[in-house]
């Protein structure tokens, strides 16, 4: 059952009785997203928090030389937004597309004030992941500013151990801020090694 997934995720942080279950299951929408399709586009207000059942997402955005640069990843159990403009309500600045076909449940804002004012042990959930957001980006900063571009591999390889053999080898190369031959190399090293 795919509702089982969302509440072990949201289990890891605060305990629901059954009505809080209920009802916060009544407010998620599932959807099923193609792949190469665009949830959120660059411009648009990112209004929903997407918790990925299975699947990859990916955040990125294009320079003005139409390079991509992606900044994350949401793999299976994984929640996804870009999260400046849904906090802020401003323009996203981000891209949000689906790499393989992928199962999502969203939440809109709108519902999410109304949870955490009816339940409000979900604000601490919330608060939780942010801050891990946060923890994640600063840790990413710093790898990609010093970090050897093999050893970032490999930290991505423990991050995201479910999709690292699924997706194209120039998405991983975009992450880490590299060419998809400089990750070849990479990877034929690591398996000779």
């Amino acid at each position: 059952m795919k509702e089982e997934a969302i509440l072990k995720n949201i289990s890891k942080h605060i305990t629901l009785d059954e009505e809080e279950k209920k009802y916060f299951l009544s407010l998620l929408h599932y959807r099923k997203i193609e792949r190469g399709k665009i949830l959120l586009m660059y411009g648009e207000v990112s209004k929903n928090q997407c918790f990925v059942i299975e699947g990859c997402l990916r955040c990125y955005s294009v320079d003005k030389d139409g390079k991509e640069h992606i900044v994350r990843f949401a793999s299976k159990n994984w929640w996804m937004s870009d999260l400046y403009s849904y906090i802020t309500e401003t323009p996203a600045e981000y891209i949000i597309d689906a790499l393989v076909p992928t199962e999502v449940f969203e939440i809109s804002k709108r519902d999410m004030e109304t949870v955490f004012e009816r339940i409000p042990k979900f604000e601490r959930f919330f608060r939780i992941l942010f801050q891990n957001s946060i923890v994640q980006q600063t840790r990413r900063i710093k790898e990609s500013m010093s970090a050897p571009a093999e050893e970032r591999y490999k930290v991505f390889i423990k991050q995201y151990p479910d999709i690292y053999e699924q997706i194209p080898l120039k998405y991983i190369a975009s992450y880490l801020g590299i060419s998809p031959e400089f990750l070849s190399k990479i990877r034929n090293k690591i398996a000779h090694d």
